[in-house]
């Protein structure tokens, strides 16, 4: 399948991010990692965007390969908290959970320099 109907973006998130990555010197690799990945998505206005697809503010519940269930908030990064499990859409478990659909395997890279198969559980917007 095209990489373009692997991710589906609503136009609205998509300008906020773009605010975020025009705006973003202090973690400028991310932001342009996350400029690709909007424009590597197809945008759908807003009320179009499937339930079952990861947005901002989604909490997101998934598995690591081997691992327990996590169940986290895609955030801005200003809202940012690991002690709330809101994590940045900057981050990469962040970037790699945005647009997709509850049933994927998606791979990220993961503390420790490792990287994981996240599988999706659970997508709540």
């Amino acid at each position: 399948m095209n990489a373009h109907y692997e991710r589906l973006v609503s136009a609205r998130d998509a300008e906020a991010l773009a605010l975020v990555v025009g705006n973003n010197t202090h973690e400028m690799d991310a932001a342009d990692a996350l400029a690709d990945v909007v424009m590597e998505a197809r945008l759908v206005p807003d009320h179009e965007l499937p339930e079952n697809r990861v947005a901002m503010n989604s909490r997101v519940t998934y598995r690591e390969d081997g691992g327990a269930k996590r169940t986290v908030r895609l955030v801005h990064p200003r809202d940012a908290d690991p002690a709330t499990l809101c994590i940045s859409v900057l981050s990469p478990v962040g970037r790699a959970l945005l647009g997709r659909k509850r049933g994927s395997t998606v791979v990220a890279s993961l503390p420790g320099e490792r990287s994981g198969r996240l599988h999706i559980l659970e997508v709540e917007r």
